[in-house]
C-alpha cells in the first residue's frame, strides 16, 4: 500500500551569507531559484507539498504553476514565525502541519538546491513504500546521506526537538533509527546555493542545461 508522504519545502532561511533573499534570485528571465525544485516537488508522485517561509516574505519567487497547485489544495503555504531562530525551527512547522494531514512520512526539501530532480524525488518515495519498518531513506552522495531525505514518523519527534541551525542529518547518524541510502550518481543534484559565487556558477549550469 503506498504510503501518504508530504513534502516539506523549507524556504524560510536568513540568507545572511548571500546577503538578499535567496528564493527571490533569478537563475535566468522569469525562473526564481525558490521556485525549481519547488516544482519537482509538485510534478513528484507526494501527497502534497507544504512550503514553510518566513514572516514578511512576498512570495514574489512562486512559479505560476504553484498558484494552481494552492488552489487545488495540493500545495500549501506555512508561516513559521520563529524562522530567525534556524532551520530546525521551520523543519517543526513542517512536521507539525504533516501531523495534522496524517502523513506517514516528510520528504525534506530545501529551496536552495535548484538541480534537485522528479526522477531523484521519486526514487525516494519509491524506496520508502517499499521499505517497512524504516525510519528514514536519504539522497546520498558518495555514501553520505544528504537532503533530499524522507523522515518516517518515528522520527518526528526526535526532529522536531532539534533547535537552532540543526538539520536532521544528525540524527542519521544515530543507531537508533533504520534507515537506507538511494545513492544518487551526479553530485551536481546537491549543489545548494549559500553564497554570490556559488549562485554565479550555478546560474551558468543553468542556462547550459535547461535553456
Amino acid at each position: 500500500m503506498k504510503k501518504k508522504i508530504v513534502g516539506v519545502y523549507l524556504a524560510a532561511g536568513s540568507s545572511k551569507r548571500m546577503g538578499t533573499a535567496k528564493q527571490s534570485l533569478e537563475m535566468a528571465e522569469g525562473v526564481r531559484l525558490g521556485g525549481l525544485a519547488l516544482l519537482q516537488a509538485l510534478h513528484s508522485e507526494l501527497h502534497s507539498v507544504v512550503v514553510v517561509v518566513r514572516v514578511g516574505d512576498s512570495l514574489d519567487w512562486l512559479p505560476e504553476e504553484a498558484h494552481m497547485h494552492i488552489l487545488l489544495g495540493r500545495c500549501r503555504i506555512e508561516i513559521c514565525a520563529d524562522a530567525e531562530n534556524g532551520m530546525a525551527h521551520s523543519l517543526r512547522t513542517g512536521i507539525q502541519v504533516a501531523e495534522e494531514m496524517g502523513a506517514d512520512g516528510i520528504l525534506v526539501l530545501l529551496a536552495d538546491q535548484p538541480f534537485v530532480d522528479s526522477q531523484m524525488l521519486f526514487r525516494l518515495t519509491n524506496a520508502f513504500n517499499k521499505e517497512a519498518g524504516c525510519d528514514y531513506i536519504a539522497s546520498g552522495d558518495k555514501g553520505m546521506p544528504k537532503p533530499p531525505v524522507i523522515l518516517g514518523r518515528g522520527m518526528w519527534p526526535a526532529a522536531a526537538a532539534l533547535e537552532g541551525d540543526a538539520g536532521a542529518r544528525s540524527l542519521l547518524r544515530l543507531p537508533v533509527y533504520r534507515g537506507q541510502i538511494v545513492e544518487e550518481k551526479k553530485q551536481l543534484k546537491f549543489m545548494d546555493i549559500d553564497t554570490v559565487d556559488r549562485y554565479e556558477q550555478a546560474k551558468k549550469i543553468f542556462s547550459h542545461q535547461y535553456m
